[in-house]
């Protein structure tokens, strides 16, 4: 049985997901290692908000619409796929917009990522 979700914008603006869906960020797949794409991709607080993370882009990574709803306020610990991580983080390291600088952003994500992990 395949479970579809339909994506519902709650008003966060993130130049994450925008330059993604713009094609400007390379990735195929989330930390955990599902693929994405633009039909299925959503931010995810790496610290969830029921456990007092905010709605910012150092809390946020792009991840797969039913991961991130079977996640809910779960730990990332023991989803993460390190291929994958590592990848999400080199495709950062290279991703650089106008309105979005992939360096800056692991800068102040990472150490929440440390925090879940």
């Amino acid at each position: 049985m395949r479970v579809t979700f339909t994506a519902i914008n709650f008003g966060y603006r993130s130049p994450l997901k925008r330059e993604f869906l713009k094609g400007n960020i390379k990735l195929e797949r989330d930390i955990t290692g599902h693929k994405i794409d633009k039909r299925n991709v959503t931010l995810d607080h790496t610290i969830p908000k029921a456990r007092g993370g905010k709605s910012k882009l150092d809390n946020y990574s792009l991840m797969d619409m039913v991961t991130n709803h079977l996640r809910n306020t779960n730990s990332l610990k023991g989803l993460i796929d390190v291929p994958s991580l590592i990848d999400y983080i080199i495709v950062m390291l290279n991703s650089r917009t106008e309105n979005f600088d992939g360096i800056e952003y692991l800068k102040e994500w990472l150490p929440n990522l440390r925090k879940e992990v």
